[in-house]
């Protein structure tokens, strides 16, 4: 509180009081994923989401402009935000392509001061494939899928970031996990004797990402 006290020449005073507040520090914003967007392995900042959703935190009462910059292929944006609910938010208003998105999110206060959070990268990833699928212990004419095998021995290839391939001869009703042998390629040899005839073999192959793809043959 700042008082002044004024004399004029006749001695008359008058005082009077103003008071100000010094305010030079701010606290370093947060932004993290959204745990409902968090998609596959839970902290690993991959989403299958096109409008993922991201939360702040830290962010002071007096806060007067909250922005996050998003930079993408070598080209930013900046969105100025709101507080909604009583918490702060952002999800992107258009849907946003496979790729990695950095983002930064600027505080500045009544006073002036100025703070941003740490960057964080994230990618989106919304699609896998299954590359082929090929019965290792094919006889006679090669790639006619005809075998003399009863316990057939099944080859699948995939994206390197697909970290589960599981197959089914029964529509889906049960489910065997196929084992990584190198990158992208998975195999499984049945363990117990298939019956002579016609079966279609599901396979489906599921990403970090959480992306899930299933083929038959």
């Amino acid at each position: 509180t700042l008082q002044v006290e004024a004399t004029d020449k006749a001695g008359n005073t008058i005082t009077r009081m103003l008071e100000f507040t010094i305010d030079t520090t701010l606290t370093t914003p947060t932004i993290a994923l959204d745990h409902k967007d968090d998609s596959g392995i839970t902290g690993d900042n991959l989403t299958n989401a096109k409008k993922p959703g991201f939360i702040l935190g830290n962010i002071d009462v007096d806060a007067s402009r909250v922005v996050v910059q998003v930079t993408h292929d070598g080209k930013s944006e900046e969105v100025a935000l709101t507080k909604s609910g009583g918490q702060w938010s952002f999800t992107p208003t258009a849907p946003w392509g496979d790729g990695s998105y950095t983002l930064t999110v600027t505080v500045e206060d009544k006073a002036g001061n100025v703070s941003h959070s740490a960057p964080l990268t994230v990618t989106v990833d919304t699609q896998t494939a299954i590359n082929s699928i090929a019965l290792v212990n094919d006889t006679g004419i090669p790639d006619d899928n005809l075998t003399n095998a009863v316990r057939p021995h099944f080859r699948v290839t995939v994206p390197d970031d697909v970290n589960a391939v599981r197959l089914s001869i029964d529509g889906g009703k049960t489910w065997v996990d196929a084992k990584r042998t190198s990158a992208g390629v998975w195999d499984y040899s049945w363990l117990t004797d298939v019956t002579e005839g016609v079966h279609t073999l599901t396979v489906e192959a599921t990403d970090v990402a959480g992306n899930t793809v299933k083929e038959t043959m």
